[in-house]
């Protein structure tokens, strides 16, 4: 192996080596925009949408056709001739008045714009499922702390119980005891450990990212204003990308019932064509061409008389389309005001709740202080400074999960009103 080779193996290595960049929330949403394979069809499915427009308006507009044909005609009789014939034309067909015709280039129309907002509430709810997932890598980690903490706390008591045993001053079974507390507290790191892979993995199947790299939170959690919960109903009324949604789904219906409503109307059709025909006898008795060409030009009207029933159907079951989707959007209606009271109350709430836990945590770890020093001067036992280290490790993990349900209830309630934008994620991430 030459120099250059081994330097070059040596930058492979070193470069396999790095460690995985850091990345926030906002990289992470960033990069499952990017990567994630839901968010890439749901891009193809707006750019399908699009199209709808485009096939509504042809409808509207003229139809241009070219035909052409030869034909050779055998005689049957035998003092008959036989000829060929060839002949091109071009054919335009306007409709003038046409229901179905219109109706199609609106609800092309209205498609396209159904296609936009359901990409919109697409690309809103990637940043909240990236979001959960990346809340759930933390509390994830969180817990494995927590428990891990314990753990070490049983593993002192145990060694403890088996010291004071062997120098008599205690029993066997405060050793078993000890030993079935370190037993639990393995069993929950070990579940601990699994549940953090699952989360980890949760995430890079969103962005594709290496989770040991994510970033943890700064600090403290505080939330501007939220502002009242009545003008965030009336801001998710006007803004719900799902009201939205239900909304065009009822101009489609109603258009649907329209055009079934038409097909008892008579359609009018402008044509226009030319044609050229050109005959040329076969026979040897007799040789002639003839040539005819034309311009035509006319009105077509058609009337439905009779569909067995059929038509009657149709504006039955449009009908009830319609009853069926306005339906929908009231529920659509209910259930955003729904998700913007629960959210609005997880900002609320959660924010006191977070200070309760902080509180709490002091309280835990004063605790955890008083009974360590009375463990030393022979006041607490063991079992009581195990209780306090407990407790503590609870209140860290409480808290923990009250920083990231508030910040992930900012975001919903965002959601609930399609306004989770840049703007929305970025008051979440600074905390990162």
């Amino acid at each position: 192996m030459n120099a250059q080779t081994q330097l070059i193996l040596a930058g492979v290595v070193a470069l396999c080596s790095l460690p995985a960049a850091a990345f926030d929330l906002a990289a992470a949403v960033q990069a499952a925009r990017d990567y994630d394979a839901g968010f890439a069809g749901a891009r193809q499915t707006l750019l399908a949408g699009q199209e709808k427009a485009v096939q509504g308006r042809a409808l509207l507009l003229p139809t241009i056709g070219l035909s052409a044909g030869i034909t050779r005609t055998d005689a049957m009789k035998p003092d008959a001739d036989a000829y060929r014939s060839s002949s091109v034309g071009v054919q335009l067909s306007q409709p003038l008045f046409d229901i179905a015709s219109y109706t199609g280039y609106k609800k092309g129309v209205i498609s396209s714009e159904l296609a936009g907002v359901q990409y919109q509430a697409s690309s809103q709810q990637l940043v909240a499922d990236v979001a959960r997932a990346y809340f759930n890598v933390l509390l994830a980690e969180d817990v494995l702390n927590v428990t891990r903490a314990t753990k070490k706390a049983y593993e002192r008591q145990l060694a403890q119980a088996k010291k004071a045993f062997e120098v008599g001053t205690a029993t066997i079974t405060d050793t078993h005891e000890a030993q079935a507390g370190y037993d639990s507290a393995q069993a929950s790191e070990i579940a601990a450990m699994s549940d953090l892979e699952i989360k980890r993995d949760t995430l890079a199947k969103l962005t594709g990212l290496q989770p040991e790299a994510i970033n943890r939170l700064k600090g403290s959690v505080q939330l501007d204003d939220a502002g009242s919960l009545d003008s965030w109903l009336q801001r998710a009324q006007a803004g719900s990308l799902a009201i939205k949604s239900a909304a065009q789904q009822v101009q489609l219906a109603e258009e649907n019932l329209t055009a079934a409503r038409g097909k008892h109307l008579p359609t009018v059709d402008l044509t226009a064509g030319y044609s050229n025909t050109h005959t040329t006898e076969a026979s040897s008795r007799l040789a002639g061409r003839g040539n005819t060409a034309g311009n035509t030009l006319g009105l077509s009207l058609t009337v439905p008389l009779y569909a067995g029933g059929g038509i009657n159907s149709q504006v039955r079951e449009a009908a009830a389309n319609l009853e069926k989707a306005r339906d929908d959007q009231e529920a659509a209606r209910r259930d955003v005001a729904l998700a913007v009271r629960s959210a609005w109350l997880g900002v609320s709430n959660g924010a006191a709740q977070v200070k309760a836990q902080e509180q709490l945590l002091v309280s835990a770890k004063s605790k955890l202080d008083a009974t360590r020093l009375g463990r030393e001067v022979g006041v607490r036992t063991n079992l009581d400074l195990l209780n306090a280290e407990s407790s503590y490790q609870d209140a860290v993990r409480a808290l923990a999960a009250a920083r990231y349900n508030l910040l992930y209830a900012r975001l919903a309630l965002a959601l609930a009103a399609g306004e989770l934008d840049e703007q929305a994620l970025a008051s979440v991430n600074r905390f990162f």
